[in-house]
C-alpha cells in the first residue's frame, strides 16, 4: 500500500491495490501517479455524475470461488449520454472491468493483445473467430471518459476519444476490442453477460438508485406536464405523451432533445397498463410507430416497450391486426446467411424480407437514444410460429427472437376494454391453420391400423385350394348350350369366407366366357360368377402389338361352408374344337380391394389440408421480398 498527500491540493490519497498506477483524489478530482515513493499530479479529470448504477467503489463480490473487490470507476460519453465502467482486482491478482449496458453487466478479463487485426476489418453482424471462440459483432463505438474515481491501471486522458468492437459468443461469451485511439492491435478483453444477482455483491454494499427517485416525478422541459416515469433507472429518452417533446434522461435529470410529431392515434396498449405474459407481470412504457416503403407503398407498423424489473424488456409489435412477442437475443447465439436463413438452437428460420425501417413516431421511454427519423436495416426470419428478427445501423446490430400471438392474448393479458383490430392478410410468422402436419399424422396411425387389420385377416385367413378344375370341351359343343356345360367333383369348403375364382383360358385371337355356380348339395342354393378372357395379338405398320390376357380372376363374397359342386358353362365364338380352360376355385382367401378403398379414403383428408395449407403458404410467401413459397 502506497500513501501521501494529493500534490494538488494535499487532501490524503492512497493505493491499496497493487496493479492501480493512479489515483483520483477525492477532493479536488486531480489524478495522481505514483513515481516509484513520489506522487505526481496529472491533470484533472471531471467528477463522477449519478446514473443510478448499483455499483459502487470498494464493494466486494464474489463469482465461484474468485473474489474480488471493486477500485476504480471510469465513465465514458460518446455524446448521447455516460456510461459505466468499474476496474475490479480479484484476490489472485487478476484484473478486469465491469461494464453496464441496459441494465446487464459484463466481467471482462484482460487476455493480451491481437496483433494484425484492424478497426476497418469489423462491421455489425461481422463474423470472425478470436481466441477459440466464434464471435459475431454487435457493436462498434468510441467514447472518451469524462469523469473517473478511485485507482485504476492507467493514466486517463479526457481528450483521447478510445474505439472498440463488441462481439458476443455462444452461451454468454462477450469479448471487447479496444483500439485506444489507434486502428490496429487492439487489446482484447473475454468475458460473459451477467445478471446483477450473479455478481456475488451483497445488497448492504450495493448503492440506492437515487436517480429512481429524482425522476419519478419529473415534468416536461418543454411544456411542464408531469411525467410519470416507469422505469426511470433504465430509461435514457422519455417521450412527452403532451407535447411531444423528446427528453434525454442519460443524466439523472431531464434535457430537452427535439419537438417530435404526435401519434396520430392512441397506442393500442396504453402506456402505464399492466398485463401478465410468460408467467411474469410487464408494464408498457414505450410506443414507437416504424414503417418501411416497398416499390412507392408505405407499410407501418407499432411497436410497445415492456418493462418488468427482474426481466427487463420484452417488445410487443403490432401489424395489420397480427401480434408478435419480441425478446432479445445474442448475436453470437444466432447464425446467419444474410438473406438466405437463420440457425437458432439447431433449428432453420428462412429468409422472409429485407427493408429499410424507419422510426416515425416516439412515445414514452426506452433504454437506449431513440431518435424520430433514424433508420435501421430490418430482416426476418421466420420458422412459424417463430421469428429471428435483424436490425442493423451503421455501427449496431441487434437480433430479437419473436413469437406469434393471436390478438385475444394480447387483450386478456393487458385486461383491455376496446376491441384490437382484425388481424388482415398474413404474418410472415403467422402458424398455417391449414397445416397438414397432424392431419398426416393421424392418416398415417390409421393407415397402421389399416395394414395390421389387413395382415391380421391374411394371417387368419384359411386361403385353401378346393378345387382345380380342367374342362376340354368337346367338339360339337354349342356356345352357352348344356353341351358345353360341365358338373366337377364335390368339394368342400370349411370355412366362411371369400371365395377366389380364376380361370385360365389357353385362347389366342379368340375370346372365351365362363359361368360358374356354386351349388350347395345340403341346400341347392347357387353362388353364380362369370369370367371371360380373351387375348388378341399381331404386327402391323408400328410392329408387334398384344392385348387382353388368358387369366381372369373374380372373387365371391361370403360363401357358406358346406359341400359344393361346381357347375360350368362356356360360352365362345366359332367352333369349340380344340377350347379348354382350367378353373381354380380358393376358399377364405382375404381380397387387399378394402384395403386400397379404405386407404385411398384416408387420403383425402391430408390431401385436402395439404392443399389448403399450400394454398395459404403461397399467399404468405408473395409478400416475401426474399423467400417463395415454402413446403408446409
Amino acid at each position: 500500500m502506497t500513501q501521501g498527500n494529493c500534490p494538488s491540493c494535499g487532501a490524503p490519497v492512497e493505493f491499496t491495490a497493487g496493479t492501480a498506477l493512479v489515483v483520483v483524489c477525492g477532493h479536488c478530482q486531480t489524478v495522481v501517479a505514483r513515481q516509484g515513493n513520489y506522487l505526481e499530479a496529472h491533470g484533472k479529470i471531471g467528477a463522477i455524475v449519478d446514473t443510478d448504477s448499483p455499483l459502487q467503489l470498494n464493494a466486494d463480490g464474489r463469482i465461484g470461488r474468485d473474489a474480488y473487490r471493486i477500485v476504480g470507476h471510469l465513465q465514458k460519453d460518446h455524446g448521447a449520454g455516460p456510461w459505466d465502467e468499474w476496474y475490479v482486482e480479484f484476490d489472485d491478482g487478476r484484473t478486469g472491468w465491469l461494464s453496464e449496458s441496459e441494465g446487464a453487466f459484463h466481467l471482462l478479463i484482460a487476455s493480451g493483445s491481437e496483433q494484425g487485426l484492424s478497426i476497418d476489418d469489423f462491421a455489425p453482424g461481422h463474423r470472425f473467430t478470436l481466441q477459440g471462440h466464434r464471435l459475431v459483432v454487435e457493436e462498434l463505438g468510441h467514447g472518451h471518459v469524462v469523469a473517473a474515481a478511485g485507482q485504476l491501471p492507467s493514466d486517463v486522458d479526457p481528450t483521447a476519444d478510445s474505439r472498440y468492437v463488441d462481439a458476443t459468443g455462444a452461451r454468454g461469451v462477450f469479448v471487447t476490442l479496444d483500439f485506444g485511439t489507434g486502428t490496429t492491435d487492439p487489446e482484447v478483453y473475454v468475458g460473459k453477460k451477467l445478471k446483477l444477482t450473479e455478481l456475488g455483491i451483497s445488497p448492504d454494499q450495493l448503492r440506492p438508485k437515487v436517480k429512481k427517485v429524482a425522476l419519478q416525478q419529473a415534468r416536461c422541459t418543454n411544456c411542464n406536464g408531469s411525467l410519470e416515469l416507469r422505469a426511470p433507472d433504465r430509461t435514457k429518452r422519455v417521450a412527452c405523451p403532451y407535447c411531444g417533446a423528446l427528453l434525454d434522461a442519460s443524466r439523472g435529470k431531464l434535457a430537452f432533445l427535439q419537438l417530435l410529431e404526435k401519434p396520430d392515434h392512441a397506442p393500442l396498449i396504453p402506456l402505464g397498463a399492466k398485463g401478465t405474459l410468460r408467467d411474469a407481470e410487464w408494464v408498457c412504457i414505450g410506443f414507437l410507430v416504424r414503417s418501411c416503403t416497398v416499390e412507392g407503398v408505405r407499410y407501418p407498423w407499432e411497436e410497445y416497450l415492456l418493462f418488468n424489473r427482474q426481466q427487463g424488456f420484452l417488445w410487443l409489435m403490432q401489424s395489420n391486426g397480427h401480434w408478435v412477442v419480441l425478446e432479445p437475443l445474442a448475436a453470437g447465439d444466432v447464425a446467419v446467411a444474410p438473406g438466405v436463413a437463420a440457425h437458432l438452437d439447431s433449428k432453420r428460420y428462412r429468409a422472409f424480407q429485407s427493408v429499410t425501417a424507419v422510426t416515425e413516431t416516439v412515445l414514452g421511454e426506452f433504454y437506449w437514444e431513440v431518435e424520430a427519423g433514424e433508420t435501421a436495416e430490418a430482416e426476418e426470419y421466420v420458422a412459424p410460429p417463430f421469428s429471428v428478427n435483424v436490425d442493423r445501423t451503421d455501427n449496431e446490430v441487434t437480433y430479437t427472437f419473436g413469437e406469434y400471438l393471436a390478438p385475444h392474448v394480447i387483450k386478456e393479458a393487458f385486461k383491455l376494454t376496446e376491441p384490437l383490430p382484425e388481424p388482415h392478410g398474413i404474418a410472415p410468422s403467422q402458424p398455417n391453420p391449414h397445416s397438414s402436419a397432424g392431419t398426416w399424422k393421424w392418416t398415417g396411425i390409421w393407415a397402421t391400423a389399416l395394414l395390421l387389420v389387413f395382415l391380421f385377416a391374411n394371417v387368419r385367413a384359411d386361403n385353401r385350394t378346393v378345387l382345380t378344375q380342367q374342362v376340354v370341351l368337346d367338339s360339337d359343343a354349342q356356345s352357352g348350350s348344356p353341351s358345353a356345360m360341365h358338373f366337377s367333383e364335390p368339394f368342400e369348403i370349411r370355412k366362411r369366407g371369400n371365395v377366389q375364382a380364376m380361370v385360365v383360358a389357353p385362347v389366342n385371337n379368340a375370346w372365351l366366357g365362363v359361368q360358374g355356380d356354386l351349388v350347395n348339395e345340403q341346400t341347392g342354393e347357387a353362388v353364380s360368377f362369370y369370367d371371360e378372357v380373351s387375348y388378341y395379338s399381331g404386327s402391323d405398320s408400328d410392329g408387334s402389338w398384344s392385348e387382353g390376357n388368358q387369366t381372369e380372376t373374380e372373387y365371391l363374397s361370403a360363401v357358406a361352408p358346406g359341400r359344393y359342386v361346381l357347375r360350368t358353362t362356356a360360352f365362345f365364338d366359332g367352333r369349340a374344337q380344340g377350347r379348354s380352360y382350367t378353373v381354380t376355385l380358393v376358399s377364405d382367401t382375404p381380397r387387399g380391394s378394402w384395403f386400397c378403398s379404405a386407404l385411398v379414403l384416408l387420403l383425402i383428408a391430408p390431401a385436402l389440408a395439404f392443399f389448403r395449407s399450400s394454398s395459404f403458404e403461397s399467399a404468405r410467401w408473395a409478400e416475401s421480398n426474399l423467400g417463395s413459397s415454402s413446403d408446409d
